[in-house]
């Protein structure tokens, strides 16, 4: 004879099912529909900025869940959230709903709405699955993710190695309590989830990340997977995908269960706007670094002064950089014509400033010219003086000076 849960345990199960796949339709954003071939999908588009933010929901959920993070981010970006098929008010499809077909849903939305990236990707729980199949798909297009208490398809291979009798007595009892139209996308979850292997292959691009961990304290856990020894599971998991990332934040909270965004929505708005500043961040030093090389491939090609002074234009660096850029060549590279050649542009380009004059003598001087350095010193000295700087300042140009007389002396 089969003997029904308790209530407690009925109510928990519940519970988990609906944090699985309870729907909580939008209040803000209000939604639109996308028109992606056959199919109408519902998206909530707001905001504007240089990057999209795109909102994956976790399983079963549509776009309401981000009710309380969208608007907030759309602030400083543009923001997406959606619906996947057969969910909130989207078209159902007629095919298998695997993280293949969800991805490519994705794929197919993106380019209907127009949207454009570089991405910032938010995967909630079963999302964090879709927005790592999407990120590996499309490495050169995500400049970020963020990561709410993400599903890791190790973890129940974990769990089995606490209390594998825990873990299926889990499985069934969501299942039992899933919506029947949800159950074909629960058993190929659960495929990844038996395995410990996701159904897709490549590398996850090394972008700024935020993962979000809950590690909630239940004083009467009615599930295995909410006990303490489980809960750690999910913790340390959660701390080891981090480490695939060499610049991010792993923000662990015992404030809120597993849906962060809902019961903490300004923790995960932070964490995605951090996201998006070191994604700036990272952007700028790759724009600097690549107009660096182009100053120093110019340089070497050699040309008139007034080539090198456009040069120096375009590559957007003012003095003090220029300043640090020939000391490089002319030291760590031992490159010091290229550094003379790159001083001179910017002594001519700057003939007010009194350090420039001086860091060009001390380039002249190293490159046995000095008569030339001893001019640039003195010069450095007039337009110091002139310009009321300290005893400090002047000393150190008036000692490079004596080493010129000295080296003209010999």
């Amino acid at each position: 004879m089969k003997h029904p849960l308790p209530y407690r345990g009925q109510l928990a199960a519940a519970m988990l099912a609906f944090a699985l796949s309870g729907a909580i339709h939008a209040a803000e954003p209000a939604p639109d529909t996308v028109k992606v071939g056959n199919y109408q999908v519902q998206a909530a588009t707001l905001g504007a900025g240089n990057y999209t933010v795109i909102l994956e929901a976790g399983f079963g959920r549509d776009l309401g869940v981000w009710r309380n993070v969208a608007p907030a981010l759309a602030k400083s970006a543009k923001v997406m959230a959606y619906s996947r098929a057969g969910h909130g008010k989207s078209d159902p499809r007629p095919e298998a709903p695997t993280i293949a077909a969800r991805t490519n849903e994705l794929e197919q939305l993106v380019a209907a709405a127009g949207l454009k990236p570089p991405f910032i990707l938010v995967g909630h729980s079963y999302g964090g699955f879709l927005v790592r199949s999407f990120a590996t798909r499309h490495p050169e297009q995500v400049a970020g993710m963020a990561f709410v208490d993400p599903s890791d398809e190790a973890f129940n291979v974990e769990l089995r190695k606490l209390d594998a009798a825990g873990v299926d007595k889990d499985t069934k009892l969501t299942e039992q309590f899933m919506p029947p139209k949800l159950h074909a996308e629960l058993r190929s979850v659960q495929a990844v989830l038996d395995s410990g292997k996701l159904p897709f292959a490549g590398a996850l691009p090394d972008v700024p990340v935020a993962v979000l961990t809950s590690v909630q304290k239940r004083e009467q856990p009615q599930l295995f997977l909410e006990t303490p020894a489980a809960v750690q599971v999910w913790r340390g998991l959660h701390e080891r995908f981090f480490r695939n990332f060499s610049n991010g934040s792993h923000i662990v909270t015992a404030e809120s269960g597993h849906n962060i965004h809902q019961e903490q929505p300004q923790l995960v708005v932070s964490a995605i706007e951090g996201v998006i500043a070191a994604a700036e961040g990272a952007r700028v030093k790759r724009v600097r670094e690549a107009a660096r090389a182009e100053l120093l491939r110019r340089v070497e090609q050699g040309g008139s002064d007034a080539e090198m002074a456009k040069a120096l234009e375009a590559s957007g660096f003012g003095e003090a950089a220029i300043n640090r850029l020939g000391y490089e060549l002319l030291g760590p590279r031992k490159q010091p014509l290229l550094a003379e050649r790159l001083m001179k542009a910017n002594a001519a380009r700057h003939p007010a400033s009194d350090n420039v004059q001086d860091s060009y003598g001390e380039v002249l001087l190293a490159a046995g010219k000095p008569l030339d350095a001893k001019l640039r010193f003195m010069r450095a000295i007039t337009l110091a003086e002139a310009q009321g700087k300290g005893d400090r300042v002047l000393a150190g140009y008036r000692a490079n000076l004596a080493k010129a007389e000295q080296a003209l002396a010999r």
